[in-house]
């Protein structure tokens, strides 16, 4: 079996269950922290078998290859586009660190030594990892994403499976500031925990990766704070950023690189 999937299965296998104990008065989708056969499927067909230069296929194009996909779209895209209540900022967090306390769990049985790095100065990365002389040699920021934009085919022009892992743009321009300023040249990886319906897995963006879509377009997208989304407006919009899924690493790159 693919060495990444793998990975995720043990990462879920340690995380699942206090992750769902820490969710369970909380709603959630009906195969959020689960990895299944089409799990596999969806990951194999849906982000190893496209290239970065292609242009990512309709989703649709693939509900006759992957038995259950059209199925667990429609529950999806009913259950995403009910209104929902609005975040509660500090639970958001609170969720969070949860995640990024776990994910460090599963470093650390991988004999990858791994601390918070961001208890002085919160703009910096969540995590660093140490070596065997305890000298950071790399910095990580973890983002978990569960909720898939569902509209993206018609707003961004790009699909929701490789068009929902979302970055805040102000966030990233400031982080960028407070790395150059504070870190030096130590490896810094974004590392998305992506949880839809569809696409699962982990999977990660270098900051030089980002620095360089930032140069390119900044802002493709904006958000109202309210969920409704628009293109125009930018003073009074959330500016959001969709990194492309295949030009990131995959977790079993991930792991060979934090372990060098």
């Amino acid at each position: 079996m693919n060495k990444s999937i793998l990975l995720y299965k043990e990462l879920l296998n340690l995380s699942s269950a206090p992750i769902k104990d820490y969710l369970k008065n909380v709603p959630t989708f009906e195969n959020q922290l689960i990895f299944n056969e089409l799990s596999e499927k969806c990951y194999e067909e849906l982000y190893e078998k496209i290239k970065p230069e292609d242009i990512a296929p309709p989703l649709s194009d693939y509900f006759d290859k992957i038995d259950g996909l059209q199925e667990i779209n429609k529950l999806a895209y009913s259950y995403y586009m009910r209104p929902r209540n609005k975040s509660i900022k500090g639970y958001d967090v609170q969720l969070g660190k949860k995640f990024e306390e776990l994910f460090s769990d599963f470093l650390k049985s991988q004999k990858i030594n791994v601390e918070r790095a961001d208890l002085k100065n919160r703009s910096l990365p969540d995590l660093m990892v140490l070596d065997k002389t305890r000298n950071i040699s790399a910095y990580l920021e973890l983002k978990y994403h569960n909720a898939p934009f569902m509209l993206s085919h018609k707003i961004i022009k790009r699909e929701s499976y490789e068009g929902s892992i979302t970055l805040d743009t102000k966030k990233l321009k400031k982080q960028i500031i407070e790395v150059e300023a504070n870190i030096g040249d130590r490896p810094v990886y974004i590392v998305h925990w992506v949880d839809f319906h569809h696409l699962k897995g982990i999977f990660f963006n270098t900051l030089e990766q980002i620095k360089e879509y930032l140069e390119v377009d900044s802002v493709e997208f904006n958000r109202k704070q309210r969920g409704e989304y628009n293109l125009i407006h930018k003073d009074k919009y959330t500016e959001k950023f969709y990194p492309p899924l295949h030009e990131m690493g995959n977790f079993e790159e991930l792991i060979l690189n934090l372990k060098n």
